[in-house]
């Protein structure tokens, strides 16, 4: 099984060195969007639907999940 990890740095917040990471891409995403709601919470509430919607992408597109582009379905 591969190891699967993102960092805060990969999907466009800098300054914070955070890593989730492990097996499972569902317990992998979910800590990371849990870390962003928890420790960035003032960047989120600067952010409208559409910047969150994509900062979610983003943690999913770096996990491996797609390729961006939005019409591939998850592993």
């Amino acid at each position: 099984m591969r190891i699967r990890m993102v960092k805060c740095k990969d999907v466009g917040i800098d300054g914070c060195n955070y890593m989730a990471i492990g097996n499972n891409l569902d317990e992998v995403e979910q800590n990371m969007l849990e870390h962003i709601e928890t420790e960035h919470k003032e960047l989120l509430d600067g952010m409208d639907e559409y910047e969150i919607h994509a900062l979610k992408h983003r943690v999913s597109t770096f996990l491996g999940r797609s390729c961006g582009c939005g019409h591939l379905e998850k592993p």
